[in-house]
């Protein structure tokens, strides 16, 4: 259908403005690139317009646009034919993602009413699509089906995507997948990873939104779209597993609740932590495709999973190493050089004695996890960074006060013995490497908060 009349598509598309909301996200720019290549007007809009700048093509028109703000929004729909509606307020800060499905409501409802004073032609809204009543949803997916739902009130034609998973580079789920797949060797997972998905590349998403524009039987509809597989998340997973030539290894515990899981994902990815929980739930519903309606309409040829990462893939990525964690390394391994010195010159102890043996071992296996997810860019990395430096510094801070020396016995139990070692006085050596280490450790709380807290990429 739309083949036919391609070629002459492209020479009448110069006459179309679209707007294009959500631009700088993994969908919406892209999405621009190729609108643009088709020779489409294209305008986009950021809160803050030096986002945008340097990142499209100069023939890309950029405005500065609050959703939220009438007369900017109303500037930036003036004279607009197609706008696509990408918006998603849960991408806020962390501290906000719990009313992010009232913002997007309340954003829909500006959106559409402006859209409709503006006399857009068209609205096509990307969604996502899960399977349940409104009470077995999650909040945010039962949010982006109420989005489409005030869109379709405005008055204007509106196409409703409603898309599985979709796997692109930069895509939440996507990194999610990733990060979990190459940094943990055993991954303890809820039941939700056996949740059915039919996920979709990016490559086809936007094919599907592009082509929608002339194809006039997309109006007024909401079509589900999803690739050829249908699978689980923990399939996924290994399918991405044999990419890289990692066995991926998961033990399912059916009582892990998602919001212990959103936690542990945010701590091991740098998946944004107001991206981690909403994703995480979304996932609980199956996502799967059960009218197919947009294959007759729009006729691809979809791509599989193994495709769709393989497409997905960035190998040129390499993790950055921020100077703050950079510093954090740094003082780890200072930790290490003064607690191993201190292990071999002090005469109190047998090197070879075996509780100590285990002690140093399970204190260094704690500040090697610590550099290991520091440097991996996860905040799981100086949240252990911490945890060791408090435990270090109060062994190092009671060995330095000869308070154990004056503790016989606390509540008639004698202790003299149990604390050999603490009950007696340290060397003059000893004493300094402890104050080291307690300057080290003093250096590690500072450092490992700003790291802890700090935006990932």
């Amino acid at each position: 259908m739309w083949k036919k009349s391609n070629q002459m598509n492209i020479e009448n598309n110069k006459q179309k403005m679209v707007l294009v909301t959500g631009a700088t996200g993994f969908v919406g720019k892209p999405l621009v690139e190729k609108l643009f290549s088709m020779n489409y007007r294209v305008r986009t809009i950021s809160r803050n317009k030096k986002q945008l700048e340097g990142v499209f093509n100069e023939g890309v028109e950029i405005m500065q646009c609050d959703i939220s703000n009438n007369e900017e929004l109303e500037r930036a729909l003036t004279g607009v034919d197609i706008a696509y509606y990408l918006v998603h307020s849960m991408e806020g800060k962390s501290s906000q993602w719990e009313d992010f499905a009232e913002k997007d409501r309340q954003i829909a409802k500006n959106f559409a009413n402006v859209s409709k004073k503006c006399k857009v032609k068209r609205i096509i809204y990307l969604g996502g699509l899960a399977h349940g009543t409104d009470s077995e949803m999650s909040e945010h997916m039962r949010s982006r089906k109420d989005v489409g739902k005030i869109l379709s009130k405005s008055g204007i034609p509106v196409t409703i995507f409603r898309a599985s998973v979709i796997l692109g580079k930069g895509g939440g789920g996507f990194e999610m997948m990733h990060y979990l797949v190459e940094r943990l060797p055993l991954m303890i997972c809820p039941k939700w990873v056996l949740t059915k998905l039919q996920p979709i590349s990016l490559h086809d998403t936007l094919e599907y939104l592009v082509k929608s524009i002339d194809v006039s039987e997309t109006e007024n509809k909401i079509l589900d779209i999803g690739g050829p597989d249908v699978l689980t998340y923990v399939e996924m997973m290994k399918v991405y597993g044999d990419s890289i030539g990692k066995k991926v290894r998961v033990i399912i515990i059916p009582f892990l609740s998602l919001r212990l899981t959103s936690v542990w994902v945010d701590l091991v990815t740098p998946v944004k932590s107001s991206l981690a929980r909403p994703l995480v739930e979304g996932l609980k519903n199956e996502s799967t495709v059960t009218d197919n309606e947009i294959k007759k309409i729009i006729p691809l040829k979809l791509k599989g999973v193994e495709e769709s990462i393989e497409l997905s893939k960035d190998d040129s990525r390499e993790t950055k190493i921020h100077r703050n964690d950079k510093l954090l390394i740094g003082l780890l391994l200072s930790l290490a050089i003064i607690g191993y010195t201190q292990f071999v010159l002090d005469v109190r102890i047998g090197v070879f004695n075996f509780m100590w043996l285990v002690v140093m071992i399970a204190w260094s296996l704690l500040l090697a996890v610590s550099i290991y997810f520091t440097v991996k860019d996860a905040r799981i990395g100086p949240l252990i960074g911490a945890v060791g430096s408090w435990i270090t510094v109060s062994f190092w801070l009671i060995d330095n006060a000869y308070l154990i020396s004056n503790l016989q016995q606390i509540g008639g139990y004698k202790i003299g013995q149990a604390f050999e070692l603490l009950g007696s006085y340290p060397s003059t050596t000893i004493t300094m490497l402890n104050l080291m280490g307690i300057v080290v450790c003093a250096s590690l709380a500072v450092v490992t908060h700003f790291s802890f807290y700090r935006e990932r990429s």
